[in-house]
């Protein structure tokens, strides 16, 4: 066979070979071989050929042969090297392209090779040269110039390793690869809206792969966008439904979003992919709670509990809806199994703390409540609640600078009023305007209005936002322009919430603001209630006994008819209903009661009509509610029955309130127990009604 002919057939079988037809071209190579044993091309692409089609033996036979007759073969040294980088024999293949590198030191892709198998190794710097000398002998590789920020990114050279990614993409701009990196390192550094762009551009080359979509997600949902975040999951899913991994992110996206059937559903496939993830059991059991499923909740925490005893998590959700049965010893006991599980889950000690509070134990709540915050300071929930137990013990001053962090507990500020002005810290207003805005309950607006002539001494113009039923009472604010929410602002400089007013004024338990009345009624409904109840003889006493039904807090504090009215019954008082929407199990009552109690409600519009009412009362008993609040402000008599320890501003054990001078707390001793209190109430009001001349 000629050396023209034999030339022919190795370019046939290159040329098959990298056609992807490697059997033809080992074929064409083994006749050369027949004829010339030692034909050195031919040899090299057979081995080729051999490790491409899973004939790893033959091929390092083969190179064997290449090496007997040229060590320093430069071509076989590289198909050596990519063979044992295969196998994972990372230094032999180091060894093999550098001794490569000696016949061919300008071979841009073998440097490339090279610095991938340092890399391979961590051999992050000999890797980063290895590329750099690539992009030096040719600055068009596209793959060194990746493979180089691969390198930088893991040095954690964040902004060397961007600008290789950006080169990259400014070369290649559909290059997939460079686009998730690139998103992945501004996801390291929390630049979440670039990553997220980031992951969108690699998308465009590869719209339906569910690892790109559920990093896209994932970017979203550090930002709160957690219904675009639920898209992308829901996309990933959509194409990979048995992805246990995926499912899993999009159940708790979904339960975080509120979407509770339907993260209960998700939840309940993922478990079925996967019975041994007791985590998914444990979120099932939250989920299941929220849903008012409580029973079926428990045995999902249960069933978490029996795959992995010292699940801290699952003993916290027991704890949680034991909390919501009212199964007070139960509740303490699973919270206490949570921090025995793990004494460093923040979150348990946190629901430990309410808990203990719940239960009457208020000074190990606050130890517990210490703990909590020591373990984690960024818990916003349980940041609040600290807040709770600081303020109820009369620390005002670290209990209010920890209240802030109910700004960030989306649970509680949903709904509520959010500005980007920024957030007035008290200085001199020097003409400028300042918003100052209700957040939670209308109780809440009344109680802190107080703070408003305080702001507005501080040179500047005022604007308050509170909810509609409250713009009318306190229009009567001096300098002050008061707007109910959802009408439009005027424009302002500075903004703050009015619960934020006490840590602006370093309000302590020594100097709360308490000149009351700080709220009028009008003059001229006033004047017309007293001539409506000019004729009463006896001690006109408002009552309200329940609260919003919605509040987390209403089955502490509220009341039936049942249980307060028919106490209040005697001789010497007539009672008058200020409850806006009695319960439908109260309707029986009132009738029963007849003229006993007169309702009110009717001639009620908004809160200016309740505060002229109030005003024309000789007492007013309520639980613990805006119409408490309100009659504290117009410095009215007011009974509170209070629960033991539900809310911080009623402090501990007093009788009095250092907000409302006016004001008398009939507190629970035990909580839940409300005997005690009615009984003491009852009586107190029999005496006052026997002293009082008419």
């Amino acid at each position: 066979m000629g050396k023209a002919t034999v030339d022919r057939i190795v370019l046939q079988a290159a040329e098959h070979f990298s056609a992807g037809r490697p059997d033809e071209a080992d074929a064409l190579c083994a006749e050369v071989l027949r004829a010339e044993p030692d034909h050195l091309p031919a040899l090299h692409l057979a081995a080729v050929a051999a490790f491409v089609t899973d004939r790893a033996a033959d091929g390092a036979a083969l190179l064997g042969r290449v090496f007997n007759i040229d060590p320093d073969h430069a071509p076989a040294l590289i198909t050596l090297g990519d063979a044992l980088a295969v196998k994972g024999e990372r230094e032999g293949a180091v060894a093999a392209f550098q001794r490569a590198l000696v016949r061919r030191p300008d071979d841009a892709g073998l440097h490339n090779k090279l610095g991938v198998a340092f890399g391979e190794l961590s051999r992050f710097g000999e890797a980063e040269a290895a590329y750099r000398r690539a992009l030096a002998l040719d600055g068009h590789l596209t793959r060194a110039c990746f493979n180089l920020a691969l390198v930088l990114a893991e040095q954690g050279r964040l902004t060397e390793a961007e600008e290789a990614y950006r080169t990259v993409i400014a070369r290649e701009p559909a290059y997939r690869g460079a686009w998730l990196n690139l998103g992945n390192l501004l996801m390291d550094q929390r630049r979440l809206d670039e990553a997220a762009a980031a992951y969108r551009h690699a998308l465009e080359t590869d719209p339906d792969d569910p690892p790109l979509l559920g990093n896209l997600a994932a970017a979203l949902y550090r930002q709160g966008l957690l219904e675009d975040a639920i898209v992308q999951y829901r996309r990933a899913v959509a194409r990979v439904p048995d992805n246990a991994p995926m499912l899993r992110l999009l159940g708790l996206v979904l339960h975080e979003a509120g979407h509770l059937s339907e993260a209960a559903e998700i939840y309940r496939r993922s478990f079925a992919l996967d019975p041994a993830d007791h985590v998914i059991a444990s979120n099932l059991g939250a989920c299941l709670s929220d849903l008012g499923s409580l029973d079926e909740a428990i045995a999902a925490c249960e069933h978490a509990l029996l795959l992995r005893p010292d699940h801290a998590p699952a003993w916290t959700n027991l704890g949680i809806i034991f909390e919501k049965q009212e199964r007070v010893a139960d509740a303490l006991a699973a919270h206490r199994c949570a921090v025995v599980a793990d004494p460093a889950y923040a979150k348990g000690h946190a629901n430990l703390a309410v808990a203990l509070r719940n239960a009457g134990e208020i000074d190990e709540a606050l130890v517990v409540s210490h703990r909590a915050i020591a373990l984690d300071p960024e818990q916003p929930l349980a940041q609040y609640n600290h807040a709770h137990f600081l303020l109820m013990n009369g620390d005002f001053v670290n209990g209010f600078e920890a209240y802030r962090w109910r700004r960030k507990c989306k649970t509680l500020s949903d709904g509520d009023p959010s500005f980007t002005e920024p957030e007035w810290q008290g200085e001199p207003l020097n003409g400028r305007t300042l918003l100052l805005f209700a957040e939670y309950g209308l109780g809440d607006a009344l109680h802190f209005v107080r703070y408003v002539p305080m702001a507005a001494a501080c040179g500047g113009r005022i604007v308050l936002q509170v909810q509609p039923a409250l713009a009318a009472l306190l229009r009567q604010l001096s300098d002050v322009t008061v707007i109910a929410r959802g009408e439009a602002l005027p424009p302002f400089d500075l903004q703050l919430p009015l619960m934020s007013l006490p840590r602006v004024f370093g309000t302590t338990l020594d100097d709360i603001p308490a000149d009351v009345p700080y709220l009028h009624a009008d003059p001229g409904k006033l004047s017309r209630w007293r001539a409506a109840l000019a004729d009463v003889e006896a001690l006109k006493v408002g009552v309200v006994w329940a609260g919003n039904p919605n509040h987390k807090g209403d089955r502490q504090r509220s009341l039936s008819a049942a249980a307060v009215l028919p106490r209040l019954v005697m001789p010497g008082v007539q009672l008058y209903s200020l409850q806006k929407e009695p319960r439908p199990e109260d309707g029986e009552v009132l009738a029963a009661l007849g003229s006993d109690i007169i309702d009110l409600a009717p001639a009620l519009g908004d809160f200016s009509d309740t505060a002229a009412a109030v005003a024309a009362l000789d007492l007013v008993i309520a639980v613990d509610t805006s119409v408490a609040h309100l009659a504290g402000a117009l410095g009215r008599p007011v009974w509170m029955l209070t629960p033991y320890a539900l809310d911080w501003r009623w402090l501990r054990e007093r009788e009095d309130s250092p907000w409302y001078p006016t004001m008398r707390l009939f507190r629970q001793r035990r909580p839940r127990v409300w005997d005690d209190p009615l009984l003491r109430l009852s009586a107190a009001l029999a005496m006052l009604a026997a002293t009082t001349e008419r």
